[in-house]
Parts: structure tokens; sequence; C-alpha cells
């Protein structure tokens, strides 16, 4: 198993570094103090989001933390827009996260330099009005300090989303 981590980190890390004759090699380990710390602290924000509990999320979040990848747009969400993006959708659909999959990663000698919780997963909402499923496999980045999420960029398939909802991608005119 760790072997696998070691390459999907790997893996990751090779997409987004730049190299530098001089610079450094970047240091990268599975295993650090506050791994078992960051799982847990991420574990927490994904249970409150399946109990509907906005304020339990954001308990996971620092004062100053910001968030990317919310609703399919490029802009950073604040604590208070993060709380009121998922008071929006709690009140609207229940969330079910299974196979999701944790993995603590620490890197040092790099841009990237610091304490991360790489998440997977299947994110299945149900509107509460219709019934009516949206399944969307996502994956998030969340940096870690001193016990509270300080980063955490989203990624997930938003045209899954629209085209679960109705909308239709039309091809461009020749």
């Amino acid at each position: 198993m760790k072997i696998s981590k070691k390459i999907i980190v790997l893996a990751l890390l090779m997409l987004g570094i730049s190299f530098n004759a001089n610079a450094q090699e970047p240091e990268v380990t599975l295993d650090f103090d506050n791994s078992k710390v960051a799982e847990k602290l991420l574990r927490s924000y994904t249970q409150a989001l399946q109990k509907g509990d906005v304020s339990g999320m954001n308990a996971q979040l620092h004062e100053k933390a910001m968030i990317y990848g919310l609703g399919g747009g490029l802009d950073s969400l604040n604590v208070k827009q993060h709380k009121d993006y998922f008071t929006n959708s709690t009140n609207q659909y229940t969330h079910k996260i299974i196979n999701d999959l944790y993995l603590p990663v620490k890197v040092e000698n790099n841009w990237n330099e610091g304490e991360w919780l790489l998440s997977w997963g299947t994110n299945t909402l149900t509107n509460k009005k219709s019934g009516k499923k949206i399944v969307v496999p996502y994956h998030s980045v969340s940096r870690i300090e001193n016990g509270k999420i300080v980063y955490m960029r989203y990624f997930y398939d938003i045209l899954n989303i629209a085209e679960s909802q109705g909308y239709t991608l039309t091809p461009p005119k020749e």
C-alpha cells in the first residue's frame, strides 16, 4: 500500500513541479508527525458535510482559510462564503460520500511546501424535493497548518452536474 501511495504522490508532484538546475530537490514524505491529525481533520470535515452540519465543516477551517473550485468557478471563497455556499447546498441536497481515500503528504524545498491532505471519493447528492441523485466523483487538496485547513481546492466534473440537471452542451458552429 505504501508503494502505491508513493507512486500516486510522485505522479501528482511531477505534474506541478518546474525544475531549475540550481534548485534543491523537493523532499516528499508520507510519514510525518501531523499526518494523522491532518487525516482526522479532513474526515471530520467530510462527516460534517454528510450530516448537513456546515458549522462543523467550518470548524475545521482556519479563520483566514481560502477555498477554491466550488461552484465550478476559479474565484476563491473565504470562510464566510464557504459557509454560505454549503448552507445553500445542504438546504437543497443531502451529501453521501463513498469510496473516500485520504493521503497525507509533506513537501519541503518546493513551491508547494507544507503539510497536505489529498482526498478522493464520490459524493452522491440527493435533491431533497425531487429525490433525484447526482453522482459526483471528486478530488480535493488541503494544506493543513496548526490543526486547521488553511487552503482547500476542489476538483470535480461540473459538466456531469450540469448534464444531470438537464443542461446540454452544444458544439460550436464552424
